[in-house]
């Protein structure tokens, strides 16, 4: 999700931390510029089928933070121009507006998200006649707000972990150790020879919640079944060689709605093991 800010909109001249929030400290204003599009092209839809009205205008507004007076505007755009509907009230584009590159990509990472020090090193290159004369830092910090997520920023400048606080990425409570297991499958990115054919083998496993430590797997040529959930819940349950030294018996384990996991055989097992089963909604 992009959005335009200005140079002292959640950042300063030495770095990419920060970010805007709503006037009323809603969503940022990232994710609002972002849901624009979408929303006119409903309010488009509901004028298309004679059923807009003043009351979906003043909804919007209030959503987006702006006033029903913008809203009916981008909506007029919208009617005779794709673009506005697909960018409403974005600034008109130019040949010669600045945009992030891939270099200024590596220059960001290189530099850990430091902006004033990659204008640096872009004034520096154009000095020796390594490209063109590089924007001003305002003018870098405004395309960087544009084309950069939030969570891109923040990768840049302190790393993956940085960037997972924009994600749901382990947004839950931390619990304590075995107090909630959770279980799914994953295709592995690569290919292995398998009886003289290549294929991506699939990995069953259970996870600690608390430790993400992976209490039990099961890995399988082919898609996997309620026999590799059961393979991989015994590697977790048993602690003596050749498993642990994470495992035993959790209070709960939740299930990311797989019919392999939900299966009569799997929750029968469960239930012999004294263990609640889950289902997480979609």
């Amino acid at each position: 999700m992009t959005g335009a800010a200005g140079p002292t909109e959640g950042a300063s001249s030495s770095g990419v931390h920060g970010e805007d929030r709503g006037a009323r400290g809603g969503l940022p204003s990232s994710s609002l510029s972002a849901l624009r599009g979408p929303a006119v092209r409903r309010l488009l839809d509901l004028r298309h089928e004679l059923k807009l009205t003043t009351r979906h205008v003043r909804l919007m507004a209030a959503s987006l933070e702006v006033t029903e007076r913008t809203v009916r505007r981008w909506l007029a755009a919208a009617e005779h121009d794709e673009a506005a509907a697909e960018d409403p009230g974005a600034r008109a584009q130019s040949r010669d507006r600045f945009s992030v590159t891939p270099e200024v990509r590596r220059l960001l990472a290189l530099w850990k998200g430091n902006v004033a020090a990659v204008h640096r090193e872009l004034t520096a290159r154009a000095a020796r006649g390594e490209g063109g004369p590089p924007p001003s830092i305002p003018t870098l910090h405004r395309a960087i707000h544009r084309d950069l997520t939030p969570g891109e920023r923040a990768g840049l400048a302190g790393g993956e972990r940085a960037a997972r606080k924009h994600d749901v990425f382990l947004a839950r409570p931390r619990g304590w150790r075995n107090q909630v297991w959770e279980t799914d499958h994953v295709q592995v990115p690569a290919l292995v020879d398998v009886n003289g054919k290549p294929r991506r083998p699939w990995i069953t496993w259970f996870t600690d919640c608390a430790t993400n430590a992976i209490t039990g797997v099961a890995v399988t040529p082919v898609h996997p079944s309620r026999e590799s959930v059961l393979a991989a819940l015994r590697s977790a349950v048993l602690r003596e060689d050749p498993y642990g030294p994470f495992g035993g018996l959790p209070p709960k384990v939740r299930v990311d709605r797989g019919k392999d996991f939900l299966s009569r055989t799997m929750t029968a097992a469960l239930d012999l093991l004294d263990v609640l089963v889950e289902d997480l909604p979609a």
